[in-house]
């Protein structure tokens, strides 16, 4: 899914000021300005063309992966941490016959937990033991299931687009990209309390663990 514009208006040149005792300057022509040139030179003005997200559908970033804890499994009217993935990527190629690469920024998070609730987060989320959390603790991608069954969670990631020619400034795109995440497979059950021999994390293997 693409969103914003995705064309821009032809620039008008800028105006030369006629100065009957000085010699005007020629336009200045660097390749990582706001706009690519399709010919510049110092004989006259030169076209410009607005780099859109059309112009980069050729380049895509590895998809981002989703996961959650517990691993495929949710204890109904328990927080279920999902969290994501994904890093910026910078993908090269050739934009407009030209050597390039484009920039791929996650800015936003959208979960769709297939119980009919959803939500867009602002964050990937993170592990319980990397945020500093115990087990079953809410998170802010965490999610509650109230009904036992099996559920299929579906993640869009939404990227922000920038460009550089030749190694030089990243230069931002009008608009987002959003792209699909692998889809999450679960079963919300019930929970209860047996007794071990000993303490599970230590003894796995053991009676009731």
């Amino acid at each position: 899914m693409i969103t914003g514009n995705a064309g821009g208006a032809r620039p008008s040149p800028p105006t030369q000021v006629s100065n009957p005792n000085t010699t005007p300057d020629p336009p200045t022509c660097t390749p990582n300005a706001p706009v690519l040139t399709e010919e510049c030179d110092h004989r006259d003005w030169f076209d410009v063309q607005v780099v859109t997200l059309a112009d980069i559908a050729r380049f895509r970033p590895t998809a981002g992966v989703q996961r959650m804890e517990p691993d495929g499994w949710v204890v109904v009217g328990l927080p279920a941490n999902f969290y994501a993935l994904v890093d910026p990527q910078v993908v090269p190629g050739e934009l407009l016959g030209q050597p390039a690469d484009v920039r791929f920024t996650p800015v936003s998070w959208h979960w769709d937990y297939g119980d009919g609730a959803s939500a867009t987060r602002a964050t990937k989320g993170g592990t319980w033991a990397g945020l500093g959390l115990r087990e079953f603790d809410a998170t802010p991608t965490s999610h509650v299931y109230r009904s036992p069954g099996d559920y299929t969670v579906r993640l869009s990631i939404r990227y922000r687009a920038e460009y550089r020619i030749g190694g030089g400034a990243f230069v931002p795109i009008a608009g987002t990209i959003v792209l699909p995440a692998n889809e999450l497979r679960i079963t919300a059950g019930g929970a209860k309390t047996v007794l071990v021999d000993r303490d599970c994390t230590v003894a796995p293997r053991g009676p009731g663990c």
